[in-house]
């Protein structure tokens, strides 16, 4: 399924299917999660675990599967001395998604990640300008990888996240645009509650969205994001977008390098939330850290 798929079915209004968390599933499946690029390098390392994974996700009724390079921006990858193998290392991840679709016979969209995460022993979010440089070629290796579209996730703080934005929209591919969001104690929605090893602005979710919008998107929406939080953000994007939306959240939580698969919402649960998410306007639904191919497979028997 070409993106030109995508977007025809998009234009219908049908439910498009994402995958689950790529990176928490490669850590369920055995591999070793990594203390500064977390997922990775993954794939560099077990090659066979990542692959299988996007088959899993594939079998489960996936529409689009999005490569292991949500930890792989060349800042993140610097901090491992592995710099200079870069661009090998998000074109190997970009090579088995495509290979893990033909192995699945499926007609099914590769995506790629771009993201905001920083290195974990460097908890700042990078916000200066000489790291566009870094996401420009970045964005230009996964293209010319065979990408077929670029998420842009867990857009977190708007001076990182324009730039991520840019750089996905500086090659010839369909760019979404993935929020994180979070609802603070006056019920106000944030861009991200802070913890554990980040360190970012808090802002206002408005802020994020009127300063990271106007650069450009084919679709944008909540990932990365509590269940129960993404209603309201949803709410809050579509006050500043008016095309495609998305959902895909998480369960569980994060003590880096790893993801605590505890009190992880059932694949019923999920289901309840995912109708709320599809009946307040999102047309792409799917999962991140800590939800698995049966939530997948459960979305896809009962959501249609």
């Amino acid at each position: 399924m070409s993106y030109e798929s995508i977007r025809k079915r998009l234009g219908k209004e049908e439910l498009i299917l994402l995958d689950g968390g790529t990176g928490t599933e490669i850590e369920r499946q055995g591999a070793k999660m990594n203390d500064v690029a977390w997922c990775g390098v993954a794939h560099v390392d077990k090659p066979d675990v990542v692959r299988r994974v996007h088959e899993s996700y594939l079998a489960a009724g996936s529409d689009i599967i999005i490569a292991n390079t949500f930890g792989t921006a060349p800042h993140v990858l610097s901090e491992l001395n592995l710099l200079e193998q870069s661009e090998e290392i998000n074109k190997v991840a970009v090579e088995i998604a495509l290979q893990a679709r033909d192995n699945s016979g499926k007609d099914a969209c590769v995506a790629a990640s771009m993201s905001s995460m920083p290195a974990f022993n460097v908890p700042q979010v990078p916000d200066e300008r000489k790291y566009f440089a870094g996401y420009q070629r970045m964005a230009e290796i996964l293209a010319e990888a065979g990408a077929e579209l670029i998420v842009t996730e867990m857009m977190l703080d708007k001076k990182n996240a324009s730039m991520v934005v840019e750089a996905a929209n500086s090659v010839d591919l369909p760019v979404w645009i993935g929020f994180s969001a979070s609802v603070n104690e006056k019920e106000k929605v944030m861009n991200f509650e802070s913890g554990g090893n980040w360190d970012f602005d808090v802002m206002t979710f408005d802020d994020m969205a009127t300063s990271v919008l106007p650069i450009g998107c084919s679709a944008a929406g909540i990932m990365h994001t509590r269940v129960d939080h993404i209603n309201p953000a949803l709410n809050e994007l579509k006050q500043h977008w008016d095309g495609p939306l998305f959902a895909y959240a998480e369960s569980g939580h994060f003590v880096a390098p790893s993801w605590k698969f505890e009190e992880v919402i059932s694949i019923e649960d999920y289901l309840v939330y995912a109708k709320q998410w599809r009946a307040g306007g999102a047309q792409i639904i799917g999962g991140c850290c800590g939800i698995g191919p049966e939530h997948i497979r459960c979305l896809k028997e009962n959501l249609q």
